[in-house]
């Protein structure tokens, strides 16, 4: 009996819940990474919680003057609210939209593959190092994989003849919230329709699900609608400039090598312990092609039909066309939308394999890859400069401000590497450390980063970072208010 009731899908999937939740919250604040995005979306929600400020955008995306949605801002301005504004609550939506994607990759791949497979794939999310460290680093793309794995939903129901019509207009309206890489992908939808009609369905729309489809979208994209009129129409004409306007990137062969050395790192991601490893640029180039003819054999040995290997196909071609085709650079995060697709073609294939006697493969390649995954995240080492030693350097800087009397001190960065000084500016106002620009007539606090660079010179190292203290100073009250030294708006920050 106990047996039985240890081998319940249900079980089991708590069993798989517990595993995220620990890989997810394990020294939550020592691997907590820290910098200009999570700065922002900590100083966005300060702007919502603390200024009252409804926000209609959130940050702008890296096509000039289109933003994000503000509904992660949201999420994140509650989650801060709810621990006096510390950035270590941001975690409580974040571990909720892992959870959530979790199940939901069980109940979707279950509904069309089998509890097995559903298992199986909810188990590769909530344990691959790729996958842990992508939600652990709290962005507003990190809802990706839930919304795709619900797309997933929608092509799969409506090649059964069935057509979700109101979730399909959930996802559309959230597709401004949380990526506009989706956008291409809504071509599916047509093809599913088509190859669901050949095979002789005959889909059903109701008005009312027409109506509540139209209502959701419009609803969702009513702040972006706002914006727009309000500010003629930016977005519309940031995207249109997207499509022609050249960013410097490459081009022609260099540009098909780069999309399918890019990819291929992203997908690594999902089932490398180290991505980063020193691997030649032509192992990561044939992952795509491997993972295509792994659909491919899967169709050939009638695993998955014809039409879920088309949709499968297309949704990555879709992807990778569209890349090869922008004018933009390409970032591992834009091939986030594979994460559930691979998933899935992972989990369909090694759920094939049988030992002898019919006793399944999968658990056996599961526990080792849980071994392995736990072993590799237990032993990796502290971060020398995410978010626990940014808060301890500038509480440092106040404790010293604040025994030597100054009413507000400069900071000055020293940077041994290329790069800037993020993930420091919320972490003032949260320690209510008063910051002017520098100048002869105020303290000077420096941050160096890494400290080597001036071991001789620091008065404390936390991580990588070292602190220089200022000479002794008298410094006119005034000064602090002094509307010419005020700090320029944190960089990304939109009112």
């Amino acid at each position: 009996m106990i047996k039985k009731y240890l081998r319940s899908p249900f079980i089991i999937l708590f069993f798989i819940l517990i595993l995220g939740l620990f890989f997810r919250l394990y020294k939550l604040e020592i691997f907590y990474s820290w910098g200009h995005d999570q700065d922002l979306f900590a100083w966005i929600a300060k702007d919502i919680v603390i200024d009252h400020h409804l926000r209609l955008i959130g940050q702008e995306t890296s096509i000039t003057g289109v933003f994000i949605g503000p509904i992660f801002y949201y999420l994140m301005a509650v989650s801060l609210a709810l621990f006096n504004m510390n950035p270590l609550g941001a975690n409580i939506s974040a571990v909720i939209i892992s959870l959530s994607t979790i199940v939901s990759i069980y109940w979707v791949f279950s509904q069309f593959f089998g509890k097995k497979i559903g298992l199986t794939g909810a188990f590769f999310y909530a344990v691959s190092p790729g996958i842990i460290l992508f939600d652990r680093w709290i962005v507003p793309t990190q809802p990706t994989s839930l919304w795709c794995v619900w797309f997933l939903y929608i092509l799969l129901s409506i090649l059964k003849g069935n057509f979700p019509l109101v979730l399909l207009g959930l996802l559309i309206g959230l597709i401004w919230h949380v990526h506009v890489a989706f956008i291409p992908l809504l071509i599916l939808i047509p093809i599913a329709w088509w190859l669901s009609k050949m095979q002789g369905y005959r889909i059903k729309i109701t008005a009312k699900s027409i109506v509540i489809s139209l209502l959701l979208i419009f609803t969702l994209l009513l702040p972006f609608f706002t914006f727009e009129i309000r500010h003629g129409f930016q977005q519309i004409k940031g995207l249109t400039r997207a499509t022609y306007e050249e960013k410097g990137d490459v081009k022609g062969m260099d540009r098909l090598r780069k999309v399918f050395n890019v990819s291929g790192r992203a997908l690594s991601g999902i089932v490398l312990l180290d991505k980063n490893a020193s691997l030649p640029k032509e192992f990561f180039m044939s992952l795509v092609p491997l993972l295509l003819l792994l659909i491919f054999y899967l169709y050939k040995t009638k695993i998955i039909t014809r039409n879920q290997t088309v949709i499968i196909g297309l949704w990555i071609g879709i992807d990778l066309l569209g890349q090869f085709l922008s004018k933009r650079s390409i970032p591992e995060y834009y091939f986030a939308n594979f994460i559930v697709v691979q998933i899935l073609v992972i989990s369909v294939f090694i759920s094939t394999f049988n030992l002898k006697r019919g006793l399944s493969f999968t658990p056996l390649l599961l526990g080792m890859y849980l071994f392995a995954a736990t072993f590799w995240f237990v032993t990796q080492p502290d971060d020398p400069g995410g978010f626990l030693q940014k808060r301890r350097a500038i509480e440092y800087i106040k404790n010293n401000a604040g025994n030597k009397g100054y009413p507000c001190v400069a900071i000055n960065f020293i940077e041994g590497y290329e790069g800037l000084p993020n993930g420091f500016r919320y972490l003032f106002w949260l320690n209510n450390l008063k910051i002017i620009t520098p100048g002869n007539d105020i303290p000077v606090y420096s941050i160096v980063t890494p400290w080597t660079i001036s071991a001789n010179e620091i008065n404390a190292k936390f991580g990588v970072f070292g602190i220089i203290e200022p000479p002794s100073k008298i410094v006119d009250p005034e000064l602090c208010s002094d509307s010419s030294r005020q700090l320029l708006p944190i960089w990304g920050f939109t009112n």
